[in-house]
């Protein structure tokens, strides 16, 4: 896939109860504009090997994929609840997300998402906000 080359740096933010873990990490990108839908795509390493990653963008709609070692598909749309996929070399995994609130914004040569939303795996949900930075070359 050919595009503009790209930083792209993410932020998140996870909170179960009082336990709170944040991270930050930064990646080498892609992104590619095909008009009505954008894409981000990047490749993070893992402990076990490569994961291949696609943002990808249209309206209020992002959906998140991963391939390799690791196998998702997460659906982001505000107020709306999503059932997704999640495999691992552990087992697989249904995960519904119900997003808060999703905002898209691209001005010159950046791009931010910014995406807060409740996973809900059995008791509490796990409140996420992801701030997804990318700054085109």
């Amino acid at each position: 896939m050919t595009g503009i080359k790209c930083e792209i740096y993410l932020r998140s933010k996870q909170q179960m109860g009082k336990q709170v873990e944040t991270s930050e990490e930064r990646y080498e990108g892609t992104f590619i504009d095909r008009g009505d839908k954008r894409y981000l795509s990047y490749k993070r390493k893992i402990e076990d090997g490569q994961v291949d990653c696609m943002i990808s963008f249209v309206g209020n709609r992002l959906t998140m994929t991963q391939k390799g070692h690791i196998h998702s598909k997460l659906e982001f749309s505000p107020g709306s609840r999503t059932n997704n996929a999640y495999s691992t070399p552990m087992g697989n995994m249904n995960l519904t997300v119900f997003t808060n609130r999703l905002v898209i914004e691209q001005k010159d040569k950046t791009i931010k998402l910014h995406i807060d939303y409740n996973l809900e795996v059995g008791g509490e949900p796990i409140n996420t906000v992801i701030d997804i930075t990318a700054e085109l070359k």
